[in-house]
């Protein structure tokens, strides 16, 4: 016997199977059905990789919804929003570097659920997905030690999951028909007269061979165990394909090395006819091996699994290496043991993966800036050391939501604006918006509140206090908003509906008027007055705003200043912090804080809780973190806020 290692671990996985007449596959079954018709990502690598590949096939045969398979690495780097995405998480241990970094990950990430399969109750990534409210399934293995390739761990999450679908399918074949299924399949692959014939068709390999794997797609898991256990056992080369890809210019590498290859064709009932096409044009001297799994179906890819074991161990006869012990560098547990991705994915809070994201957008990252995650370490250190003097608020999408932005603001941001300004926090407003937003205020802020609250009006470019009507006290006309009304006016094409609003210090166009609403600022080059820079244009989450080039909505923030003793400060809140947005400039400084879009420059806009939490939902947080400290100064109390992790 040249594989000890590897075949007594197969000769006991019946142990690990028979644990599963006692297992009750329901909380499992209730996990996968609550992801229908949700796109989700099934997380793992190495050994669980095949696990996670698994989660994909299943999902797939129950009409569930698309799944993304990716790697611990993948998780960590992406930064994109995953509040509509489940997560599954594979790892048989729980406790290597890399399953944390992406339980923390996942969690900075938002995702609407996260599940965590493993056989370990102890593990690291345990503690983390039970702490973050996720969910934990434990499965059942005989020998929770796999040795170098997953074997039990493997057939462990693999009978979970098959009995878990099982009952979620809502036609259910009975675990006792499945883990038959298995069994017999477990004692044909441990056959010596089977191990001998295996041996047999495969005897031909060399450790200088190629194995191309070309695979029918709904057997990904057998591909990528054959894929991961012959480059982790040091085996021979391998090429992961499909049928097609392999006839796309790869099908050179035939041609070229004929003799050094051996082609595994994995195929089922879709795919038979694909590759007997394929299988008949190609060189007859060229080493095949065909392995049909029928359906492809749940079942079917379990059992292939078990096939694929088997496959593994008898490389390992003819080649002399024992894959359950191949032997490794002494490098090797060290490259396994690194934290470098899970000190990564601690660099990477919601907010530093916020302004990651704003920055892939705008392609614009400076080398020369300090890395991200310290300028945002930089910034809450700034904000939570700051006394605090005065407030300056946009309106829509940040007192209001924009869907709401027609309603009155929540009572309880009212409470918290009356609360702190008897605190003595000076507050204004700087909004896109006319009359409407002082009339909304003046609803809900007591009447002595008013004259000392001022409100730019129409992006700063008219300021009153809130007790003024500025619909009775109008802004002088701005000669340069007249002249780019009438080019509007003579612009028709521009629109699908030719309507805008003109004031008499700014123009604003609803996004759902323009006939094509992101090429605008573009179409707006043409203007005479903008080309003169006399009038520049903003854009906030549904309109943009012409404005004359001397307005700006800091000049609520100046006047507010005026008026704070020396020391301090004033904090800015808005929504569309983006470079093109009507709050970049109120946001990109040190005290300004984004419930909404951030921009693209390191140094710029920043908001605190990511793309989780927006709009007055994130400033009503914000706001009540906002308490009078020992000195009679405002500060923001950090501890409130949550962003501890």
């Amino acid at each position: 016997m040249t594989t000890p290692v590897l075949t007594a671990k197969l000769d006991a996985l019946p142990t690990t199977l028979d644990l599963f007449l006692a297992y009750d596959a329901g909380p499992l079954a209730v996990s996968l059905a609550d992801g229908a018709r949700r796109h989700s990502l099934s997380i793992g690598s190495g050994g669980s990789a095949i696990a996670a590949e698994y989660l994909a096939r299943c999902r797939d045969t129950l009409g569930l919804g698309p799944t993304t398979v990716q790697t611990p690495m993948q998780l960590v780097t992406d930064y994109h929003d995953l509040s509509e995405t489940d997560v599954w998480l594979f790892s048989a241990s729980g406790d290597n570097p890399d399953a944390a970094a992406a339980s923390q990950a996942v969690f900075d990430r938002k995702a609407r659920k996260v599940y965590l399969v493993t056989r370990n109750t102890d593990g690291s990534a345990v503690r983390i997905v039970e702490g973050g409210g996720g969910t934990v399934h434990i499965v059942p293995v005989a020998d929770p030690k796999d040795g170098y390739l997953a074997t039990h761990s493997l057939m462990s999450s693999v009978v979970a999951l098959l009995l878990a679908c099982d009952g979620a399918s809502r036609d259910p074949r009975g675990a006792a028909h499945l883990l038959g299924s298995l069994a017999s399949r477990l004692t044909e692959m441990r056959d010596p007269a089977h191990r001998a014939s295996i041996a047999a068709r495969l005897s031909s390999l060399r450790r200088s061979d190629t194995v191309v794997i070309a695979g029918d797609s709904h057997l990904r898991p057998l591909s990528v165990l054959l894929d991961t256990s012959i480059w982790e056992a040091s085996l021979c080369h391998v090429q992961t394909t499909d049928f097609r890809n392999l006839a796309h210019g790869r099908h050179g590498w035939l041609h070229h090395r004929q003799d050094e290859t051996l082609v595994f064709a994995l195929t089922g009932t879709d795919t038979r006819a694909t590759w007997k096409a394929i299988n008949d044009l190609l060189p007859p001297s060229l080493r095949r091996h065909a392995v049909d799994q029928r359906s492809c179906g749940r079942l079917d890819n379990a059992l292939a699994m078990i096939d694929g074991l088997g496959i593994i161990e008898a490389m390992g006869t003819i080649l002399g290496i024992d894959p359950g012990k191949p032997g490794i560098g002494e490098f090797g547990r060290a490259i396994y043991d690194d934290h470098s991705l899970a000190d990564l994915a601690q660099a990477l809070p919601p907010n530093v993966r916020h302004k990651r994201a704003a920055i892939a957008k705008s392609d614009s990252h400076d080398p020369a800036d300090d890395p991200l995650h310290l300028i945002g370490r930089e910034r809450l250190r700034a904000l939570a050391e700051a006394d605090i003097g005065g407030a300056v608020f946009d309106y829509d999408g940040t007192i209001v939501t924009t869907a709401g932005r027609y309603s009155a603001p929540d009572k309880e941001i009212a409470d918290e604006l009356i609360r702190l300004h008897k605190a003595g926090l000076r507050i204004g407003f700087a909004t896109g918006r006319g009359g409407s937003a002082g009339e909304e205020l003046r609803k809900i802020l007591p009447a002595d509140m008013l004259p000392s609250i001022p409100i730019g009006y129409y992006n700063g470019g008219h300021l009153r206090t809130a007790d003024v009507d500025v619909d009775e006290d109008r802004a002088p006309a701005d000669s340069a908003i007249t002249e780019t009304a009438a080019w509007l006016n003579e612009r028709s094409d521009l629109f699908l509906c030719h309507s805008f609003k003109h004031r008499e210090v700014q123009i604003t166009v609803d996004m759902d008027k323009l006939r094509y609403p992101y090429r605008f600022p573009v179409d707006f080059e043409g203007c005479a007055p903008f080309a003169a820079g006399l009038v520049r244009i903003m854009g906030s989450g549904h309109s943009y705003d012409i404005v004359p080039a001397a307005s700006s909505k800091l000049s609520v923030v100046q006047a507010i200043k005026a008026e704070l003793p020396v020391g301090l400060e004033i904090l800015c809140f808005g929504d569309s912090g983006s470079r093109p947005g009507n709050d970049h400039a109120l946001l990109s400084h040190p005290y300004g804080i984004s419930v909404g879009d951030v921009c693209g420059a390191a140094n710029g806009c920043w908001s605190l809780f990511g793309a989780g939490s927006v709009g007055p939902e994130a400033l009503l947080t914000i706001l009540r973190a906002l308490l009078p400290s020992d000195v009679g100064r405002i500060r923001v109390d950090f501890g409130s806020l949550g962003l501890d992790r």
